[in-house]
């Protein structure tokens, strides 16, 4: 094992992660994956989120020759696609239900930093009288900003409460009805309680549109951390 492990270092084993993640997200259809290999550059785990109307088989065809182009073995039943799930507001539920007061995180500032082929989220939240900061880092693409924004606002959520944990299962900028919208979905448990949570944003042209994945982010998870 400390034979192969020398071949092929941990970090080297996470770069080719985030290289698959960019060229799978890259494929029409795909909303976001996350991959897992092993130490001797196998696939041990793949995820895919597909836009609604895009046929998984497809899908899962392209992702195979994603992994053939870059080397990494794989057991095709080690690629899972699926649909992603449309956040409630598309849903048909009316926007007062999502929108309106009483939210329980601020977002106070955020920041958006490139070092060569990666970017770095900074993001700061109050809730009340807490103050909490979250940062996170991706390769510097469209789906790698809107990664490390939504990251990096769980990361800073998840310090204003105890018990708390979040998992980022996608986010992306996407055309809906002829705007752009900031869609995120988050996995979170705290105590006994787990759910699947979704918040989207429309995009301002005026501001950055990692801001509207932040927002997206806080939709999400505000009124589910709040009960």
């Amino acid at each position: 094992m400390a034979e192969i492990e020398a071949r092929f270092p941990s970090a080297d084993r996470h770069q080719l992660e985030l290289r698959a993640v960019a060229e799978l997200e890259r494929l029409p259809g795909v909303v976001s994956a996350s991959v897992w290999l092993d130490s001797d550059r196998e696939l041990r785990d793949a995820r895919i989120y597909a836009m609604p109307g895009a046929a998984p088989t497809i899908v899962g065809n392209a992702a195979s020759r994603v992994f053939q182009a870059l080397g990494i073995a794989f057991d095709p039943r080690s690629i899972r696609t699926q649909t992603a799930a449309l956040p409630e507001e598309l849903r048909g539920m009316p926007a007062s239900h999502t929108a309106g007061g009483g939210r329980f995180l601020l977002l106070q500032d955020f920041t958006v930093t490139s070092s060569g082929s990666h970017v770095s989220c900074r993001v700061q939240l109050n809730r009340e009288e807490t103050m909490a900061i979250g940062e996170a880092r991706e390769l510097d693409t469209s789906a790698g900003r809107a990664r490390a924004a939504a990251s990096a606002t769980l990361r800073a959520a998840e310090a204003t409460a105890e018990n708390l944990a979040l998992g980022l299962e996608g986010a992306v900028i996407a055309p809906v009805f002829g705007r752009s919208y900031a869609i995120v979905s988050v996995e979170a448990s705290i105590g006994r309680r787990v759910a699947t949570l979704s918040g989207i944003v429309p995009v301002d042209p005026a501001r950055a549109p990692e801001e509207a994945i932040c927002l997206a982010t806080l939709r999400a998870i505000d009124r589910w951390i709040g009960l």
